[in-house]
């Protein structure tokens, strides 16, 4: 297992979840900047890299952090509230940087004069392929471990993370899938769909991916299972792929 401290300069330590980030960052950009070239949504580069700042810092950093404080562990942030900001200390939640993002990409597109949709479509590419880096980081952290294999068949995929229990690499299967989903959405983006398909393509996609692998996930030690099988995270995905589903097929009835 790699060291979640990828290298020190002085007593600054770098860790690859902070390099995940930067990383999904930059390379999100540069999809964004080649997508725009096929179908023209941002004016210019500075528009395009003044969109994917602020939903960047607000959306994904801002928003995903107070997600994980108002959805995961409220009680614990309202008794401890100077722990909020400590973004090492229980993590981010994708959830809520979603929605942030939604909201800042909206406003946004409001105050720039531009279709929020046809930027949501485009969002979606370096979103997933995001994901990607950042699973893999949460692997290397031992965060969102998976749950104890009970089938010796499958103790060759088990990942020990530090309680001498082998675990499914949960994080790695959600990394997989967010590959998976970003080549999908790339076919369909080929095939030049209308406005709204990728949107709603990626919220079903996704909440279907991550509602199914859920349950080779542990789920949050202070929250636990909800009505005995599900997380929290899973409800929440599920919720994403109604929504998808809802979207394509008022889409669909629309046109």
């Amino acid at each position: 297992m790699l060291d979640p401290v990828a290298f020190k300069i002085g007593p600054l330590s770098v860790h690859w979840y902070g390099i995940s980030y930067g990383v999904g960052l930059l390379i999100g950009i540069w999809i964004l900047t080649q997508l725009n070239k096929k179908r023209k949504v941002f004016k210019n580069n500075n528009q395009l890299f003044d969109f994917a700042f602020w939903v960047f810092l607000l959306g994904v950093i801002l928003g995903g952090r107070l997600g994980y404080v108002l959805f995961y562990n409220l009680p614990y942030y309202l008794a401890h509230p100077a722990k909020i900001p400590a973004m090492w200390d229980g993590g981010m939640s994708f959830h809520g940087g979603l929605i942030a993002s939604l909201i800042v990409g909206y406003l946004f597109c409001r105050k720039q004069k531009i279709r929020f949709l046809d930027v949501a479509d485009l969002s979606t590419l370096p979103g997933a392929l995001a994901l990607t880096f950042t699973r893999i980081a949460n692997f290397i952290n031992h965060e969102l471990i998976g749950r104890p294999i009970e089938n010796p068949t499958w103790n060759w995929t088990g990942v020990d993370f530090g309680d001498g229990i082998l675990r499914y690499p949960s994080q790695l299967f959600q990394s997989a899938s967010a590959l998976i989903l970003f080549l999908i959405l790339l076919l369909i983006f080929i095939n030049k769909p209308k406005r709204g398909v990728l949107l709603f393509s990626y919220l079903m996609l996704y909440g279907l991916f991550r509602t199914i692998l859920e349950f080779w996930r542990a789920p949050d030690p202070q929250i636990g299972f909800i009505w005995q099988y599900f997380t929290l995270g899973q409800l929440f995905s599920f919720a994403m792929f109604l929504a998808g589903l809802i979207g394509l097929a008022a889409f669909k009835r629309r046109h």
